[in-house]
């Protein structure tokens, strides 16, 4: 009796011992566990950055602070006009126009430099090798603005050539009950193209609650393809006069086969006036030498 008593004086003076330390040192223990997981935070960041690559480490941020600089010093009207230009060229599909200034630019500084650097090793100019490099600069720049242009036309001949087609199984699809949002949507489901993703693009813009005519215009204004326009115009029309779609899309179709029939023969009325400066220049003074050239030798030697 006289143990248990101890021991039970013992237990209630260590657990009153015990708390009064515990209550004390408790702001020291939290900071100790702050410390801790802090330390451990910092080596799981060490361990996690040792084990990215360089371009992880070094690469990506360099291409992320250089992408905002550039997108902050190039004034808003400037990069409002690159956007839709890479919008009508079809190259923000899969980038940005945060990305495509990117690359422009180490185009851009990238051979100025490295040609800059090529003529200083041949000749120690500097001035000349600065001259180079600006050459150089507005040069790339002129390049990589033809290449947008070209893919700007490349993309809109590829429009015009799948429109008739397109605007075929839209047509076959209102008058066989569908919707016009239906049957834009069973189209672009089957087919693929880049008509197909304005079609998409606009059938978006319908869903998140944008009215169906300024969906169209809108693709009609990303698009810059008259008989699109024309079409997106036809299409609005019918929609505010109540007039029947399949109707006004056969219309539209048909005239679209007779203007590509047009421009055929525009293109082969054509092609004899281009074909003769070739004739000029090329092939008849070739003819005249394989013709007159043996009569001129047996002149000169009669005459000599």
């Amino acid at each position: 009796m006289l143990y248990g008593a101890a021991l039970i004086c013992f237990l209630s003076l260590f657990t009153i011992i015990y708390g009064i330390l515990v209550s004390l040192t408790s702001s020291k223990i939290s900071i100790e566990k702050r410390v801790k997981s802090l330390s451990s935070l910092s080596t799981a960041n060490d361990d996690t950055t040792e084990n990215k690559s360089f371009s992880e480490r070094m690469l990506k941020p360099f291409y992320i602070s250089l992408s905002q600089y550039l997108l902050k010093v190039t004034p808003g009207s400037k990069l409002t006009v690159f956007s839709k230009k890479l919008e009508r060229a079809g190259l923000l599909k899969n980038n940005t126009t945060e990305k495509w200034l990117y690359i422009k630019s180490m185009l851009v500084l990238g051979a100025a430099a490295l040609m800059g650097l090529l003529s200083f090793m041949v000749e120690a100019n500097f001035l000349k090798s600065l001259i180079l490099a600006l050459l150089i600069m507005l040069c790339v720049n002129v390049f990589f603005n033809f290449y947008i242009s070209r893919k700007i036309e490349t993309r809109k001949s590829k429009i015009l050539k799948d429109l008739p087609y397109t605007l075929d199984l839209i047509t076959v699809s209102v008058e066989a009950g569908l919707s016009f949002d239906g049957a834009i949507a069973r189209v672009i489901g089957n087919i693929n193209g880049e008509l197909c993703d304005e079609f998409a693009k606009a059938l978006k813009e319908i869903r998140m609650g944008i009215e169906r005519k300024n969906a169209l215009r809108n693709m009609g204004n990303r698009c810059e393809v008259r008989e699109l326009s024309m079409l997106v115009t036809s299409l609005i029309q019918a929609d505010e006069l109540g007039v029947s779609l399949g109707r006004v899309l056969r219309i539209e179709a048909e005239n679209l086969r007779e203007h590509r029939k047009q421009a055929a023969r525009e293109k082969a009325m054509k092609a004899p006036i281009k074909m003769l400066f070739p004739l000029i220049f090329f092939i008849f003074p070739s003819i005249f030498i394989i013709i007159l050239g043996p009569v001129a030798i047996k002149m000169l030697q009669l005459f000599s």
